[in-house]
């Protein structure tokens, strides 16, 4: 932050003085911009909150489980279900409630997983990345997803992921806006693959 008539005197700026954004402090020292971009994703309230800009999302975590087709035959007929696409295998599906999904992969396998909302803090993990739960495939996702598909039975991961969505909780839709100097994007609450033109736009 500095002054936009910067004095020189320690501890600028001032209350009384017109303030912006001016540049980024790196590793490599101060970079100085006429405007900062902030696309941090999930991460972008850990560089906004120290300069007292709120950016109206918030890092929520998302996991993702991999069940290994390749081997066993109902899976393998699951994966492979013809009729519904070019790739003759099963469509990306959701289940009615709750609205766990399982997307088709081509390595022979299918991904499971649930984007729950109420409960789940808006925060990251003390560790440096999140970590998949177990009991989050054990007790949720599976205790739905064999229900509707008897295949699942047994079906344990051989493979998880977790990572975060910069959610907007307010209507899941990107937050874009210029503030002091600073532009801020982000917010796509995981569908930014397809909000991604507009929002560079």
């Amino acid at each position: 932050m500095e002054p936009d008539r910067p004095l020189g005197l320690p501890g600028e700026p001032f209350i009384w003085q017109e303030a912006a954004v001016k540049g980024v402090e790196t590793d490599k020292g101060i970079i100085k911009a006429r405007k900062v971009v902030v696309a941090a994703g999930a991460w972008s309230h850990k560089l906004l909150g120290p300069v007292g800009l709120e950016c109206f999302f918030r890092p929520e975590k998302r996991q993702i489980f991999s069940i290994r087709a390749a081997g066993r035959p109902s899976l393998e007929k699951l994966l492979w279900s013809k009729g519904f696409n070019r790739e003759g295998c099963m469509p990306f599906t959701i289940l009615p409630r709750p609205r766990v999904f399982i997307r088709p992969a081509v390595e022979e396998a299918l991904w499971l997983g649930y984007t729950d909302e109420l409960g789940r803090l808006f925060e990251e993990e003390p560790e440096l990345e999140p970590k998949p739960e177990p009991e989050f495939y054990e007790l949720g996702i599976y205790q739905v997803a064999v229900k509707y598909f008897p295949q699942l039975e047994g079906c344990r991961p051989h493979a998880s992921w977790a990572g975060y969505y910069a959610e907007n909780p307010i209507d899941h839709q990107p937050v874009v806006f210029e503030e002091a100097g600073v532009l801020v994007v982000g917010g796509a609450s995981g569908s930014g693959i397809m909000k991604a033109d507009a929002i560079g736009r």
